[in-house]
């Protein structure tokens, strides 16, 4: 970008730090203000565009364009723009004797997006409400912090006093609906005019930035909320439709008359990046390295957050085919598994299964009062282990385990492991990132890891010490990845078509015991050898079909990553 650009977006920003500091200068005014309901709504729509805005503008004086009087009169026509078109939402939206109401809820809501985008770069999407609907109260207590509510306070708190103080003039019917129209239309007519004046300059603009309409506040938590809002009441409460009816597990015992049992790991956020199987730096698999572990180098995830991966990852949809509304309507992975006789149990550690688990036993650990592995917070994820050889004790048939872990889940990552595997330092102890180096984000997240690395290893020790009985495997596969202040943005959750690598690209890896490898003719070698083609989430569906031989019309052979690593 040009210096002279630079110069300009430098003074933007500085003025609107000035700027945000209006509900101090505004309560200097007088208490009692008169406006009409238009000149109300046009007030409000300039200032949510100015002051809580502070992500969308700093990611456009970002771009690479040149200084010129076009591009300056292009940046301004951009806020009248969505002033105009946030008025025309207002007017639309807000009747007498409840657009004050209407405008508080509006300046709350809007003050909280603005923390969350402004503290840790994040885009506000429908999965992002879907994220926030469906978390646990601890994962949520993570997000807030004095910042936080220093943010409620100046632009939610001081400006509701303000607007309280308002008085809006009632006017007759026929005059409201006037008022109304005229600022109505203006507001549209001030929008076809801009368009029509910049129309190249808008259509270049969104197409090389589609995730800028995810910054635009208040619009995008209100859409996002409309979405998923219309998603879960709109559909009807029915049972899900079965599929695969057709199942048949073709043997029920394998050659040397045990069944088998397989434990799958569902990971939390964490990334193949930092994992050293995968060529990291650190030792962050210090006892995985020491295992015979089968690790997939390429492989990607579903989506960016747990309400979404998790789902699809025991979907029989493909990511390019799937949507939160089919995973609702449709039954999943487990179901098929209960139908052909698996017994199947899923063990909680998270903010629960996002419905994958609905139809089968589930055993909620998150919340255990176990002096051992939990403590007032939470509870680290070995108590997944806890009592599981008695549950497995009580099966008389092929066994699946899902153990869905806490992870790596951020912002948090100190408080995901216990303290002797605090090994990289200084540790970011605080869920306000901003504050911390990237260094110190860095250290509490790969130390997070690392405890990852230990459970996993007490998960294979767990399944050699039940061997005796039954031929063991394991798998691990995480939901999604994460984001360590790359680009300044932290966490994940970011739109899939505009998400970076860091947040979907995920560690998956198998572990078989040799029992397990003969008894169902498993070629590790040639796994081995396969390990470095790209696969995803998608596989895991037919994989699991088809490594314990289950015959059905909707396995596709061409997606289950052992069908050519197995002896016929």
């Amino acid at each position: 970008m040009l210096a002279s650009c630079k110069y300009v977006s430098q003074f933007f920003f500085f003025a609107v730090r000035l700027m945000r500091k209006w509900p101090l200068v505004v309560l200097q005014l007088p208490k009692k203000i008169t406006l009409s309901a238009s000149v109300f709504s046009l007030i409000l729509a300039a200032i949510l565009v100015l002051f809580y805005n502070f992500s969308l503008w700093k990611n456009v004086f970002n771009l690479p364009y040149s200084m010129s009087l076009w591009n300056i009169s292009f940046f301004f026509s951009l806020f009248i723009l969505l002033v105009a078109f946030i008025n025309l939402l207002l007017l639309v939206t807000t009747f007498p004797y409840i657009q004050k109401p209407i405008a508080l809820v509006v300046l709350y809501l809007a003050a909280g997006a603005s923390y969350f985008m402004d503290t840790y770069g994040i885009l506000i999407d429908r999965d992002m409400v879907q994220n926030t609907f469906e978390t646990d109260v601890s994962e949520a207590s993570e997000l807030l912090s004095i910042r936080f509510f220093a943010y409620i306070f100046l632009f939610g708190i001081v400006p509701s006093v303000i607007v309280w103080q308002v008085r809006i003039k009632q006017s007759s019917v026929s005059k409201e609906l006037l008022s109304r129209l005229i600022s109505g239309v203006s507001s549209l007519l001030v929008i076809i005019l801009i368009l029509m004046t910049f129309y190249q300059d808008y259509s270049s603009f969104f197409r090389n930035n589609r995730h800028f309409r995810h910054l635009i506040n208040p619009i995008n938590f209100i859409y996002a909320t409309a979405s998923y809002a219309s998603s879960v009441f709109g559909s009807e409460k029915n049972p899900p439709k079965a599929i695969a009816l057709d199942a048949e597990k073709l043997t029920m015992l394998a050659a040397n008359g045990k069944h088998n049992l397989t434990v799958l790991v569902v990971g939390e956020t964490a990334r193949a990046a930092n994992f050293s199987l995968n060529g990291y730096s650190r030792e962050t698999n210090p006892k995985l390295e020491k295992r015979d572990v089968i690790n997939f180098t390429n492989v990607s995830s579903c989506g960016t957050s747990t309400a979404v991966s998790v789902p699809c990852m025991f979907s029989k949809f493909e990511r390019t085919d799937y949507s939160p509304s089919k995973s609702k309507e449709f039954e999943g992975l487990l179901d098929v598994l209960v139908r052909v006789g698996v017994s199947v149990l899923w063990r909680e550690n998270n903010s629960g299964c996002k419905g994958v688990c609905d139809r089968v036993p589930t055993d909620e650990l998150s919340k255990e009062n176990n002096e051992f592995w939990c403590n007032s917070k939470e509870c680290f994820d070995e108590i997944l282990l806890n009592k599981l050889d008695e549950k497995v004790a009580s099966f008389n048939q092929d066994v699946f385990i899902v153990l869905h872990q806490k992870g790596s889940h951020g912002p948090a990552y100190y408080q995901r492991y216990p303290q002797e595997f605090e090994k990289f330092t200084p540790v970011c102890k605080t869920n306000q990132l901003q504050t911390c180096t990237q260094q110190e984000i860095t250290n509490a997240y790969d130390n997070s890891l690392l405890y990852t690395d230990h459970f996993l290893n007490e998960v294979i020790e767990f399944l050699i010490r039940q061997s005796k009985t039954y031929n063991t495997s394991m798998i691990y596969l995480s939901d999604h990845g994460e984001s360590l202040g790359e680009n300044n943005m932290y966490l994940h959750g970011a739109p899939y078509f505009i998400a970076p690598s860091e947040q979907t690209h995920i560690p998956f890896l198998l572990w078989f015991s040799e029992e397990y490898q003969a008894a169902n003719r498993v070629s590790v070698s040639c796994l081995i050898e396969k390990s470095e083609q790209p696969i995803s989430q998608d596989n895991l569906f037919h994989s699991v079909l088809g490594i314990n031989n289950i015959e059905t019309k909707i396995y596709k052979k061409e997606l289950d990553i052992f069908s050519s690593c197995r002896e016929n």
